[in-house]
C-alpha cells in the first residue's frame, strides 16, 4: 500500500470535524460547529496565544463560509458583534467595512440570505478546501490591501511580500493569481529566466525595470516562480555579478509596499533561499501550501469525474483514501479508471476509481507535507 502523508492543517481537533463537515458538504453543521467552537470551546478573552489563533481561524472560516453561501448580512452581523468585543482588532474592522460595502449597507437594502435566492459570493473560486490558509491569507494579507487607510489609522504595516513554500504541484501558482483576482492587483508574472541575462549586470538592470514596471502600474503583484533559482544563498561560490543581482533585488524589496507593490514568491524548496531574503521587512509572512485536505480532495474527484459515465461513486471514501496525493494525481487516478471503465465498456465505479487509487503511490514523501516554519519565523 502507497505510504500517506501527514494533514498539514491545524492541529486543534475540532478542525478536522470541520473540514470533515464541508468534505461531505453539511454547510449548516459546520457553521454550528464553529459557533460552538468561538463562543463556547474557546474563551473569548485568553490571551495566551495559541488560544488567540484557534480562535481567530474559527472566527475567519466562519465569515469565509457565510460569504461563500451569500448570507452576507449573517456575516456582517458576526463582525460587528467581533468589533464591540474586541475594538482593537483592526483585522475584524477591515472585514467589517468590507461586509458593508458587499451587504449595500446606507441607503440600499442588504444583500438577503443564499436561502432566499441570493447567488452566493464565492471569493475563491476554483479553489477547493485550504480554509486554514485562505484564513490566513484574508488576516494577513486580503484585509490590510483592501482597507489600506484603516491599517495605516492604527499604525500597522501593510504586507511587503509573502513567501509560499511547500511540495511542488500543490498550487502554489494557482493561489498567487486567485490573491491578485481578489484584491485587484496587476499581475506580473515572472520566471528566473526572464531574468537571466548574458551581459555583466544585465540581471540588475532587468531587476530594477522589472519594479519599475510595476510601480508604474500600481497597484501590482509581482509573482516570482521558483524562487529559491532567483536567490540562492550567497556561499562565495557564486559569480560577483549573480551576487550582485540578488542584491538588487534585495534594494528593491525593501520597502516595496509604499509603492502599493506586493512581492509573491513561490518556492518548493525554501531552505535554498538566502536567509537575507526572507527577514522581515522583505517577505513579512511565510505561508505552507500542502498537498489537498479533505475538503479538496473530495471536490476534487467530483469534478474531475463531473461529466463522466460514473455510478455510485463515493467521494467521502476516496477523498479521505486519497490523502497525501496532489490534483494532477488525483486527475490522473480518474483518467486511469475512465480508460479501465471504457475497455470494458462500462460506467465508472467507485471500486474502478478505488483500484486505480491503490496502485498509484503519491510522489510526495511524508515528510514533505509536514507543515515546517523556515528562515526568520522559524522560532515563531
Amino acid at each position: 500500500m502507497p505510504q500517506r502523508a501527514t494533514e498539514t492543517t491545524s492541529s486543534a481537533p475540532w478542525f478536522s470535524r470541520f473540514q470533515g463537515l464541508l468534505a461531505a458538504r453539511k454547510t449548516d453543521a459546520a457553521l454550528r460547529l464553529l459557533n460552538n467552537v468561538i463562543e463556547n470551546d474557546l474563551p473569548l478573552f485568553d490571551v495566551e496565544r495559541e488560544i488567540a489563533a484557534d480562535r481567530r481561524v474559527a472566527w475567519l472560516c466562519r465569515i469565509d463560509l457565510l460569504r461563500e453561501t451569500g448570507r452576507l448580512t449573517e456575516a456582517l452581523a458576526w463582525a460587528c458583534l467581533e468589533c464591540e468585543l474586541h475594538p482593537d482588532n483592526v483585522a475584524a474592522l477591515a472585514v467589517k467595512e468590507e461586509l458593508k460595502r458587499l451587504s449595500r449597507i446606507g441607503g440600499r437594502p442588504p444583500v438577503e440570505s443564499v436561502h432566499r435566492g441570493q447567488a452566493p459570493l464565492v471569493r475563491w473560486q476554483g479553489l477547493a478546501g485550504m480554509r486554514q490558509l485562505r484564513a490566513e491569507l484574508e488576516q494577513d494579507v486580503i484585509s490590510p490591501l483592501l482597507d489600506p487607510e484603516l491599517y495605516r489609522r492604527y499604525r500597522i504595516p501593510l504586507p511587503n511580500g509573502i513567501l509560499l513554500y511547500g511540495p511542488p504541484g500543490c498550487g502554489k501558482t494557482f493561489i498567487a493569481n486567485k490573491l491578485a483576482d481578489i484584491i485587484g492587483f496587476r499581475f506580473f508574472d515572472i520566471r528566473p529566466a526572464d531574468l537571466g541575462s548574458i551581459y555583466v549586470h544585465g540581471g540588475q538592470r532587468l531587476i530594477r525595470d522589472l519594479f519599475k514596471k510595476a510601480a508604474d502600474a500600481a497597484p501590482a503583484m509581482i509573482f516570482f516562480d521558483e524562487f529559491d533559482a532567483l536567490v540562492p544563498a550567497r556561499d562565495g561560490r557564486a559569480g560577483h555579478h549573480y551576487e550582485a543581482e540578488v542584491n538588487e533585488l534585495l534594494t528593491q524589496l525593501n520597502e516595496c509596499s509604499e509603492r502599493k507593490i506586493l512581492v509573491v514568491a513561490a518556492t518548493n524548496r525554501a531552505e535554498k533561499i538566502d536567509p537575507a531574503v526572507l527577514r522581515p521587512g522583505r517577505f513579512d509572512k511565510h505561508f505552507f501550501v500542502g498537498p489537498p485536505d479533505i475538503e479538496a480532495r473530495v471536490e476534487l474527484f467530483r469534478l474531475y469525474l463531473a461529466n463522466r459515465p460514473a455510478v455510485a461513486v463515493d467521494y467521502l471514501k476516496l477523498g479521505a483514501a486519497a490523502k497525501g496525493y496532489t490534483p494532477a494525481e488525483i486527475r490522473e487516478i480518474v483518467n486511469e479508471a475512465a480508460r479501465a471503465a471504457l475497455a470494458k465498456r462500462q460506467p465508472i465505479s467507485h471500486d474502478e476509481v478505488q483500484h486505480a487509487l491503490r496502485n498509484r503511490a503519491p510522489a510526495l514523501a511524508p515528510e514533505q507535507a509536514v507543515r515546517r516554519k523556515i528562515g526568520f519565523l522559524a522560532d515563531d
